[in-house]
């Protein structure tokens, strides 16, 4: 019983000097890090940094420790603003959908149609401001029609089939 006690003991005084020097090793100033400047600003980074100090004066301000991240993210989007001038009807569908553009027709437009599964059904040109597409050979299903002008997609519809 005693020398099981001592095991004990032992594993448990392991255990205890492992989670310490964890904690110690932990609180190093840094572990790794760098800066790099140039002409259009400066970047820096730490890593393990556990301790924080801010100094201020009239001429500025140093931070030593946890940096804080100051970033500029550029969202761009390739909407088109005629996208929002394409409509399909009627949805759901039975022998003929209709693809309108309401404003003006756009240059080298094409449709494409999709089943669910994303198989390519049929594919054509849109030559007037409204056009008709015959539906009535598929399926009853779901189906994703896709319209596009000069290689890119201009929108994407959820059409259903009845």
């Amino acid at each position: 019983m005693k020398k099981n006690n001592h095991f004990t003991f032992k594993c448990f005084l392991f255990l205890l000097f492992l989670g310490f020097s964890e904690i110690l090793a932990a609180q190093n100033a840094f572990s790794s890090g760098t800066d790099a400047q140039s002409a259009a600003g400066s970047v820096s980074y730490s890593v393990g940094q556990m301790t924080y100090q801010s100094i201020e004066s009239a001429s500025g301000k140093v931070s030593q420790g946890v940096h804080q991240p100051y970033e500029i993210f550029v969202l761009s989007t390739n909407e088109n603003a005629m996208q929002k001038n394409i409509t399909v009807y009627p949805n759901p569908v039975k022998d003929f959908l209709i693809v309108d553009f309401n404003a003006e027709k756009l240059k080298n437009a094409r449709y494409q149609l999709f089943d669910a599964s994303g198989k390519l059904i049929n594919q054509g040109e849109l030559k007037a401001l409204k056009n008709d597409i015959n539906t009535s050979a598929i399926r009853v299903g779901m189906y994703i029609l896709s319209i596009s002008s000069e290689g890119k997609t201009m929108k994407t519809f959820k059409i259903i089939k009845n």
